[in-house]
């Protein structure tokens, strides 16, 4: 559970003492980047070069969505890393505190089904984010 002191002014923590709004975020984001993925193997099944047709138009434009989407709510998520590094940094607290906040909070969203599990790779995502984040000038 994340403590209160953690928990990035103007989020409520949910049930699951991880804020709401950052935890719909992180399960919007997963969720469509796997929407994503999938059209983008429907289209990478098209030789672009040979076959144009109505159906691969469609495939490649519902893609083309997707991908939109998908950066979104990358966007959007990623802001909220943002708002939190940084109201961490404002606090003083180290990187690996940081880091290990934001763990602890993709774990419990994993375990209570909010997030799928993907081996870390998402986990590692995020992380990434929040270690470019940390140097940022705070706004």
């Amino acid at each position: 559970m994340v403590p209160h002191q953690q928990i990035v002014a103007g989020d409520s923590p949910g049930a699951l003492g991880v804020p709401s709004d950052f935890a719909a975020c992180a399960s919007l984001y997963r969720r469509l980047r796997r929407v994503e993925a999938q059209h983008l193997e429907l289209m990478a099944r098209h030789n672009l070069l040979d076959e144009w047709n109505a159906q691969v138009r469609e495939t490649v434009l519902n893609a083309r969505a997707c991908v939109e989407e998908a950066r979104s709510a990358r966007m959007e998520f990623r802001a909220h890393i943002r708002r939190f590094v940084q109201a961490a940094r404002g606090r003083r607290e180290p990187l690996l505190n940081v880091l290990r906040q934001l763990r602890s909070m993709l774990h419990v969203l994993v375990h209570a089904g909010a997030l799928d599990d993907d081996n870390g790779w998402f986990e590692t995502e995020v992380l990434e984010w929040a270690i470019e984040d940390y140097d940022l000038p705070i706004s």
